[in-house]
């Protein structure tokens, strides 16, 4: 409550002009931001002031709390003011602008709530259940976590004002008589009351009334004189359940008046059910709630469930499906910080926890597999009774990785039994030798060599134990033999009930394995169906490899004979020029003639080759290599006004590699080549050849599109790894009808 103000009002207008010389900026000038709703921060540089004004009603109440290092509060109004760096409060004596600033002497970030137009209505005489009488709105959290931030570290909600509208109550106690706020409920729902800030000690009772009765809790809360959310924690905060359907009975009480207070109220509505089926119950998940709730999740035999409840109290039983109908377990009331592990029932298939008159909690959920080997499955205490009975259930140890496993003494587990598998021929004599480690106190195993025709037992070795490890070894045949691990005095470590907490034997199977003979190979004389079927599929394989290799013989011989073909005619680019002077054929088909040629002509030696295309415009002969070159009638070019041009290249003796051909405008305008048959790569004005043998020879149709009256023609490269080039010493002219 905020102190009488013993100045006179002179001097107090005097310090309101000296403050207003003091340097401050506007509220909307510093850097700050709404946490909740209600709580503000903001950014102060040192020496500077946050200001604001706001309009109370007469004998209206301000608190302004504040949380920081080194700041000062003031709340000023006409007649009165109060300053401090803490819980300010102050009764306004008349309406009107009131004042608050917060300076503070060094840089830091200030959180600060500010309160005012208290509620000064609440009824002051308790309804009757009979009595019809108008409730309050209150914050209103429909899941567990619309009112949680993560991670959670307590019970209480934590309400954004902006979200969780109605959420904030406050009051004036002016009198001995007591104030009474009215909430509806649904049976399951829980109120939830926290006190934010109360100036003097303040205690609230709940009742419960329906349309007949009323039941009075028996837990109250009150909150310390002084108390202020932003410095103290935790926030003083209960939770009362409705267990009928009717209306919570607020009722609010102080030793002292007037007494203004703040307070949080919320109803979390009852979710009777909260699955947890599908999800990943090993990496752990939280259940959240009030009241109370059931979840069922999936649950299997190798599986123990944790329940840990570290923030509260609750009251839980976990229940389990057998043969299609739930065990019901037993209720356990969990202290804070207390964990619990559940383990499955042989044949268990499904699990429900189910919480009950818990007015809030916050548990931890886990599941925990005692599985060995991870194989998912629990290895059985005995061998099975011969080589007829199913063996899937026993888990298999792997000869060339280690396994881990466990006696779950908490289930009475004191025997472990698995196979292993060995492969061979017949006769065949294989050494195994496991080693187990970890806690093996008390631990012994056995190896079994059975017959795999009789199931009988051919040879078993026990263990030798040290502090470290234990070691069995055997020489076995091939095929299914066991292992066992096992505790020598089983009563001793099971001297407690099914299912109660012990601390499980953890160990570790090392294998190792070596070839001692391997016996005799298996011989089996092929049938008379796989000889004959051997011999057709021989056949059938055979000839459709030869199929290529006659495809490309027929290939060969065609091209061949049209090669011969068109060096019978001689001069076939002047024959191409006379077909379409005469219009005997079409472009199109000419130039598919054409290209064809080069491929045929390229088969015939370089001088019936040179022939069969007539006498070239240019040729070049050196000792290792021969180039030639024709004009070729432009209706040719398949390249709109394109200059085509056939080339001729033979090597006579070494080897190019790099090899491109080059085509040079020694005047004008650079070449650019559009086109060349047969396909090989060009850029510019140049045909890439890549490597060139003794003995090759090609001819390529160049398609060459610019403006330079004529051209030089070379082939440059590397012969026999030595940079190289040949060029025609004669520069072919393009000539006007071309």
């Amino acid at each position: 409550m905020g102190r009488k103000s013993s100045l006179p009002l002179g001097l107090v207008l005097v310090l309101l002009i000296l403050s207003s010389l003091s340097p401050f900026v506007q509220a909307q000038e510093h850097e700050s931001y709404v946490v909740d709703g209600r709580i503000t921060v903001i950014s102060l540089d040192a020496g500077t002031t946050y200001e604001t004004t706001i309009e109370v009603e007469k004998d209206d109440f301000v608190i302004l709390a504040l949380d920081c290092v080194a700041c000062i509060g003031t709340i000023v109004a006409e007649n009165e003011n109060t300053s401090g760096s803490s819980n300010l409060i102050l009764q306004i004596s008349n309406s009107g602008t009131v004042n608050i600033s917060i300076s503070s002497s060094q840089s830091e970030t200030i959180r600060f709530a500010l309160q005012y137009n208290f509620v000064d209505t609440h009824d002051t005489v308790r309804p009757s259940p009979q009595n019809d009488h108008p409730s309050s709105m209150v914050g209103m959290c429909t899941t567990p976590t619309e009112c949680t931030n993560a991670p959670l570290d307590s019970l209480s909600s934590v309400i954004n004002e902006t979200k969780i509208i109605d959420a904030l109550h406050t009051g004036i106690i002016n009198t001995t008589a007591d104030e009474y706020i009215v909430v509806d409920a649904n049976i399951g729902d829980t109120l939830e009351w926290q006190w934010l800030n109360t100036p003097e000690e303040v205690t609230v009772q709940i009742y419960f009334q329906n349309s007949t009765d009323e039941q009075s809790f028996e837990s109250t809360l009150s909150s310390n004189a002084g108390y202020n959310e932003l410095n103290e924690e935790p926030v003083p905060v209960n939770w009362w359940i409705a267990p009928d359907y009717g209306r919570f009975i607020v009722r609010i009480s102080s030793p002292v008046f007037p007494a203004p207070w703040i307070a949080h109220a919320l109803i979390h509505t009852n979710i009777p059910s909260t699955p947890l089926i599908g999800l990943n119950l090993l990496d752990g998940v939280e259940l959240l709630g009030h009241a109370a709730t059931e979840s069922v999740f999936d649950w299997n035999a190798t599986t123990a469930i944790e329940v840990h409840s570290p923030l509260g109290e609750a009251n839980i039983r976990v229940d389990q499906l057998l043969n299609g109908s739930w065990v019901i377990g037993t209720m356990h009331s969990m202290e804070q910080g207390e964990s619990r592990t559940i383990y499955p029932y042989p044949g268990n298939i499904g699990g429900r926890i189910v919480v009950e008159q818990t007015p809030v909690f916050a548990l931890q959920i886990r599941a925990i597999t005692f599985s060995d080997n991870n194989a998912w499955m629990e290895a059985p205490s005995y061998r099975p009774a011969d080589l007829e009975s199913d063996n899937s259930s026993w888990p298999t140890v792997n000869l060339t990785t280690n396994g881990v496993g466990e006696l779950t003494l908490a289930i009475h587990d004191t025997v472990d039994t698995y196979r292993f598998v060995v492969d061979g021929w017949e006769d065949s004599i294989h050494l195994v030798q496991f080693t187990i480690t970890g806690n093996i106190t008390g631990l012994e195993a056995q190896i079994w060599d059975i017959d795999q025709y009789t199931s009988e037992v051919l040879d078993t070795s026990v263990s030798s134990s040290s502090l470290e490890s234990l070691k069995v070894s055997l020489k076995v045949g091939r095929g299914t033999h066991y292992l066992q691990i096992r505790h020598a005095n089983a009563t001793n470590v099971t001297n407690h009930n099914w299912g109660d907490d012990a601390e499980s034997l953890m160990y570790t199977i090392s294998p190792s394995y070596l070839l001692v003979d391997e016996g005799d190979e298996p011989w089996f004389p092929p049938s008379e169906d796989a000889v004959f079927w051997g011999g057709v599929a021989r056949w059938v394989l055979g000839t459709s490899f030869l199929i290529p290799v006659l495809y490309l013989v027929i290939h060969l011989q065609r091209s061949r004979a049209y090669a011969n073909e068109i060096f019978s005619k001689k001069a076939r680019l002047d024959w191409y020029r006379r077909r379409l002077d005469s219009g005997e054929v079409n472009i199109t088909t000419s130039q598919k003639d054409l290209v064809r040629a080069l491929h045929a002509v390229a088969q015939l030696p370089w001088d019936d080759g040179v022939e069969t295309w007539g006498q070239p415009v240019l040729s070049h002969r050196t000792e290792s290599l021969d180039l030639a070159v024709w004009r070729v009638d432009q209706r040719m070019a398949k390249t709109e006004h394109a200059w085509p041009i056939v080339v001729g290249v033979h090597v006579i003796e070494g080897e190019w590699d790099l090899a491109a051909v080059r085509f040079d405008a020694p005047g004008g305008q650079a070449y650019s080549i559009q086109h060349v048959e047969p396909r090989f790569l060009f850029q510019g004005e140049e045909v890439f050849l890549d490597t060139l043998k003794q003995g090759n020879r090609m001819f390529l149709l160049v398609e060459l599109e610019g403006n330079a009256p004529s051209v030089d023609i070379e082939l440059n490269g590397r012969m026999n790894t030595i940079p190289f080039a040949a060029r025609i010493p004669v520069t072919l002219v393009r000539e006007e009808e071309e």
